[in-house]
């Protein structure tokens, strides 16, 4: 099977539901929206593309749908799509949303897209089968260096699709996607949304106290941060909203603050969902039934293997802490023209991660953190969540980091970043950590507007590291660049 067949499907039984409500508040109907798939799967092919192919394409920009449907076009004639960022040595070429600026680009605009469904006369496009073929090539977070390019083949992104849907078990969803649809979540998250007949709803967050109400949004898909920016987009007395049954939160570990405010004033169902693009969807659970168990992302999901490993690589005991290693049908087949990364990741039917994690005898996941960023203070190992845990128990901090950062000497130290309210007074934030983190307290804590995060919302900690190591040469510059 194709990943567009389920779409054509509904275009047949249903051509003018709802598929995608744009950010002006426009809409695509399924008709349309199939119609405009085959109409730009013809661009495509005209431009010299073939199976096997592979094209650069950003989903984001100022119309995604626009994204989300050449995607689409392109795997129905068995093209592969990548972030624009892969080797250039592997794209045939680049889409360029808008007009092309670069050598070897090919732009597109929303005259590819037409804005009828298909005439009574026209014959469809013919949709290639070919689940060996690639699909898309993800870029992962990037949150540690390097981005590495993962490819996903047809096969591998339909099972991942039917797995959300298995975890989800809301049938059709009208849903506001707040996160990158171009990468591994939310293309999944967009496709097992148009395979089950819902609409996908692209809002800004500051936006959701109208687009919620407005579009009747039943499901909303998206990160901490945003649910952040969600809440605080909502006016006094607003919300909880009755027709909101579910909002999925990943990227990291919801913090407990953050749940009880959404659950009060959103939606009571808010859902941990654990993954990447390696290994797609690996656990989730409703919040409230993990809030107990610090750190826990959800429930290992059917079909998929967790294992913790020593540092001798062998398998852990349930119940005790390790890195991570996964199995299941829906690996990725490797990184993209890394074979030493690929070699030591994905070995023996096995992706091992970076994840430092425990799984328990009831079958919970629960993440610590990842092996690049512990904090080796001295030869005291710290895992940042603990630290940003205590820090979020005060009442002004919205967000925050902890990482090391090495002192003239060479010596790592720990360090935090916190985004709050309104500043804190140092005296007051120095108190408070020497109580609730005796031994671990860190040295700096910067008080920043914003902290650095990719498009999933993930704390970007190099970052940091860069902005402290900068501190430790200039501190009164670099501490008045980021207050």
């Amino acid at each position: 099977m194709n990943v567009t067949e389920p779409i054509r499907r509904i275009a047949r039984l249903n051509p003018s539901a709802t598929a995608i409500i744009r950010a002006d508040g426009s809409s695509i109907s399924y008709g349309v929206l199939d119609h405009a798939i085959d109409r730009m799967a013809g661009y495509a092919a005209r431009l010299g593309l073939e199976p096997g192919d592979v094209a650069g394409l950003s989903i984001a920009g100022p119309d995604e749908s626009l994204g989300l449907t050449l995607m689409l076009a392109l795997a129905r004639i068995g093209v592969a799509s990548a972030e624009p960022n892969a080797p250039a040595e592997g794209l045939r070429l680049r889409f360029q949303a808008g007009a092309a600026t670069a050598p070897g680009n090919v732009g597109f605009d929303a005259c590819w897209m037409s804005s009828e469904p298909a005439p009574a006369d026209h014959v469809p496009a013919p949709i290639r089968n070919d689940p060996a073929a690639l699909f898309r090539i993800f870029s992962s977070s990037g949150t540690t260096g390097r981005p590495k390019h993962i490819a996903v083949t047809q096969a591998v992104q339909l099972r991942r699709v039917f797995a959300f849907g298995l975890a989800d078990g809301l049938g059709p969803a009208v849903r506001v996607i707040g996160i990158n649809l171009g990468c591994s979540w939310g293309c999944a998250t967009a496709l097992r949304t148009l395979w089950a007949g819902g609409t996908i709803v692209l809002s800004n967050p500051a936006h959701a106290p109208d687009t919620i109400p407005r579009h009747g949004v039943t499901s909303i898909v998206t990160s901490p941060v945003s649910l952040r920016m969600i809440l605080d987009a909502l006016p006094p007395g607003t919300g909880p909203f009755p027709r909101l049954e579910q909002i999925e939160v990943g990227g990291s570990v919801v913090p407990e603050t953050l749940w009880r405010m959404a659950a009060e004033r959103l939606c009571r169902r808010i859902v941990s969902i654990v993954g990447s693009g390696e290994a797609g969807l690996t656990a989730s659970a409703p919040i409230d039934a993990l809030i107990a168990r610090r750190g826990a992302g959800g429930l290992i999901v059917p079909g998929v293997e967790i294992e913790a490993m020593d540092e001798a690589n062998h398998t852990l005991p349930p119940g005790h802490e390790g890195v991570l290693r996964i199995r299941s049908d829906r690996l990725a087949s490797g990184y993209l023209q890394d074979p030493e990364s690929s070699t030591e990741r994905f070995r023996d039917g096995w992706f091992y991660s970076n994840d430092i994690g425990t799984v328990w005898p009831d079958g919970l996941l629960t993440i610590s953190g990842r092996t690049s960023d512990v904090i080796n203070a001295g030869g005291v190992k710290v895992h940042p969540q603990v630290i940003e845990s205590a820090l979020l128990k005060l009442p002004l901090v919205v967000d925050a980091a902890a990482f090391g950062v090495p002192d003239a000497t060479g010596v790592t130290r720990i360090w935090a970043a916190i985004v709050a309210r309104s500043r804190i007074d140092d005296a007051v934030l120095n108190a408070f950590c020497r109580h609730a983190l005796p031994g671990i307290s860190p040295q700096t804590i910067l008080q920043m507007k914003a902290l650095p995060r990719n498009e999933n919302g993930k704390v970007r900690r190099e970052q940091l590291v860069d902005i402290g190591l900068h501190a430790n040469r200039r501190p009164a510059e670099a501490m008045a660049a980021h207050v």
